[in-house]
């Protein structure tokens, strides 16, 4: 079966939506809704799970190849402020079973999506071995709730990133989630600095994102020819998700998704398994625009 390694290092694919821009904040009643912190859009989670799903499902729609957990800023070191920390299993727990059965819910034909449990480091103060525990609580739950792999977004060189990959990988290892994925996200300004050999030969692989904000094709196929991305942002929208699908199918040689440049030095593009058949683009996004 195709998975998220090999997807990621084959092809370059398309995220969802930021979620903070996919949900209809004046919806919601910060109290109940949101624990009377507007900032903390992961307790939707749990107290309106249906619009965090809803959201997901909609970005799969419009042509989303992985969709992202809303498990931005709660590990339990970044929900002490909130005084949420020992909400912290069940918030991330609930958003990557959310994620997943929005995945589920989208008919495949023969297309394989992904689910990326994120984890952001948020520039905590705290110890290695606080750091540690934090990363393995939040990243069990993730991988618990059935998410295909772990995303660790922090900064290349920081202090805390053998303590973040350690507790992710402690999580991974002590529950048996072998076949989940560990990555390390590259941000575009991060371009210039990169993951020391001891970091990289502990994870599975670098991904390297850009916001997916571009209007006009020459700039996605420059990220890709030249930063080497393979995961593009879907925007600020589902009509930007709708834009950048069209975009990256435009630019590939198959029509699908376009090849990382190492696949077409060996082999032509009709010997790398696509992303999917993709025969329901078209019902797919008059739902996704609805």
């Amino acid at each position: 079966m195709r998975n998220i390694i090999k997807a990621l290092d084959e092809r370059v694919l398309l995220s969802d939506a930021p979620m903070a821009r996919s949900l209809d904040m004046s919806s919601l009643d910060v109290e109940r809704d949101l624990y009377g912190n507007a900032a903390t859009l992961a307790v939707l989670n749990i107290t309106r799970p249906n619009l965090v799903f809803k959201a997901h499902q909609k970005h799969l729609l419009a042509g989303a190849d992985i969709v992202r957990t809303n498990s931005l800023d709660i590990s339990p070191l970044s929900l002490k402020g909130s005084e949420l920390e020992q909400e912290a299993f069940i918030l991330n727990y609930k958003a990557a079973e959310i994620a997943s059965e929005a995945v589920d819910s989208v008919a495949g034909h023969g297309r394989r999506r992904f689910v990326l449990g994120i984890i952001r480091d948020t520039g905590w103060t705290a110890g290695p071995a606080e750091v540690v525990e934090a990363i393995s609580l939040q990243a069990e739950a993730l991988l618990a709730g059935g998410v295909d792999g772990l995303l660790l977004d922090c900064l290349p060189g920081i202090g805390r990133i053998q303590p973040i990959v350690t507790g992710a990988r402690k999580a991974l290892s002590a529950h048996g989630y072998h076949g989940a994925a560990l990555f390390l996200q590259q941000n575009r300004d991060e371009a210039g600095t990169n993951y020391s050999s001891h970091v990289l030969s502990q994870v599975d692989g670098v991904v390297r994102y850009r916001p997916g904000f571009a209007k006009v094709a020459k700039d996605v196929e420059n990220w890709i020819d030249q930063e080497k991305v393979n995961l593009i942002g879907g925007g600020a929208s589902v009509s930007d998700i709708v834009q950048l699908d069209g975009i990256l199918r435009g630019l590939a040689e198959d029509r699908l998704r376009p090849l990382q440049s190492w696949t077409k030095e060996i082999a032509p593009a009709d010997r790398f398994e696509p992303v999917s058949s993709w025969n329901h683009y078209d019902e797919d996004k008059e739902l996704a625009l609805t």
